[in-house]
C-alpha cells in the first residue's frame, strides 16, 4: 500500500518522508521484507525520487537505502537485496 502511494508520483517532501520512513520500518531486520520490497521495485522508485527531488532533505528515503542495503543476519557478509540494489544502481547510472 505504501509502496503505491510513493509510486503515485507525490511531489509533498512530508508524503515521500513519511512514505519511505514506513519502508524503512518495515524492513529493519527483516530479509524477506526487503525482498519483497524489491519485487516492488521500491529501489527504482528510490532512483525515480532522488532524479526528480530537487529540493529539500528526504531523511526517510536516505533511511530506506540504509535499512535495504544493511543485512540483518550477521554472518551474512551482504543482504541480497543489497546486492541486487548495487547492481540495479550501478546499471542506472
Amino acid at each position: 500500500m505504501v509502496v503505491g502511494i510513493l509510486k503515485g508520483g507525490s511531489e509533498s517532501l512530508e508524503v515521500l518522508n513519511t512514505g519511505f520512513a514506513v519502508v524503512a520500518a518495515a524492513a529493519t531486520g527483516n530479509e524477506v521484507v526487503k525482498e519483497l520490497l524489491i519485487e516492488l521495485k521500491i529501489d527504482e522508485l528510490i532512483l525515480e525520487v532522488l532524479n526528480r527531488q530537487s529540493k529539500g532533505i528526504i531523511q526517510g528515503l536516505y533511511d530506506s537505502i540504509r535499512v535495504l542495503l544493511t543485512p540483518d543476519d550477521n554472518r551474512v557478509v551482504a543482504s541480497q537485496v543489497s546486492k541486487y540494489f548495487i547492481t540495479n544502481v550501478q546499471i542506472s547510472v
